[in-house]
């Protein structure tokens, strides 16, 4: 339940919001005598409570229940051979690294950080990174701009971490990146909530910070990578294994 805590402790000003929202429906009820008003406000508070008990469950699965951040399966899927030399990139919350370190105890990792708080504007995130700085050795970027050898990574990781690009372009640079960074043979490896129909019934309108998955494949093609593999993580989470066209 750890990373279900996180995600809830983050985003509680949402959690807030709603339980605000329905107390004052329910005061609203017991004061309004219309019995359409009624209606609706109590449509909107099963509303609210079915989204916060949705968001919690899916959180769990999404995290704590699947194997995301355990990796025991998924990377190996994606990657034949142990690299040799690897990145993580995120955003400013770190939870997959210690993993795969020790999945991957002989490859050199490099971790870099591209979190700037004047333009990752994101309320959980920030605060992801307030209460929740990465613990391991780290290297503050731009998301546009890697002080990375070209050709020096067997793989380049970018879990849960690319969305919070919110521009194109930016998106754009950052996998051109990415992919200047790699050796022959090497893969960027891409995991992401959609913003798909799945996500949007249990998370509803938080599903709209993230991208669709045409998105996706727009901001690969733009940096010249192609999709060799794609698979999901539960219902909720879809990794793309990359490679330069």
């Amino acid at each position: 339940m750890r990373m279900t805590k996180l995600v809830v402790s983050f985003n509680r000003h949402f959690f807030a919001i709603a339980l605000l929202a329905c107390g004052v429906s329910l005061l609203l009820i017991v004061v309004l005598e219309h019995p359409l008003l009624k209606a609706l406000l109590g449509l909107a508070i099963g509303l609210a409570v079915y989204f916060m008990v949705a968001s919690v469950v899916a959180s769990y699965v999404l995290y704590d229940g699947s194997d995301l951040y355990r990796l025991t399966w998924w990377p190996l899927r994606c990657l034949k051979n142990a690299p040799e030399d690897g990145i993580v990139v995120h955003a400013g919350f770190d939870p997959a690294s210690p993993v795969l370190r020790a999945k991957f105890p002989n490859m050199r990792f490099r971790i870099l950080d591209f979190f700037d708080a004047r333009r990752t504007t994101e309320t959980s995130i920030q605060r992801a990174h307030r209460l929740y700085p990465p613990a391991t050795p780290q290297e503050r970027i731009s998301a546009v701009s890697w002080p990375v050898d070209t050709a020096s990574q067997d793989v380049v990781f970018a879990l849960s971490a690319a969305h919070e690009l919110r521009k194109a372009e930016e998106r754009t640079a950052f996998f051109r990146e990415a992919r200047r960074a790699l050796k022959g043979g090497g893969k960027v490896i891409v995991a992401e909530q959609l913003r798909n129909l799945v996500n949007f019934v249990c998370f509803g309108v938080a599903a709209l910070h993230f991208l669709s998955r045409r998105s996706w494949l727009r901001s690969f093609a733009s940096a010249d990578l192609i999709v060799i593999d794609e698979f999901r993580i539960t219902p909720f989470m879809r990794v793309f294994v990359l490679q330069p066209s």
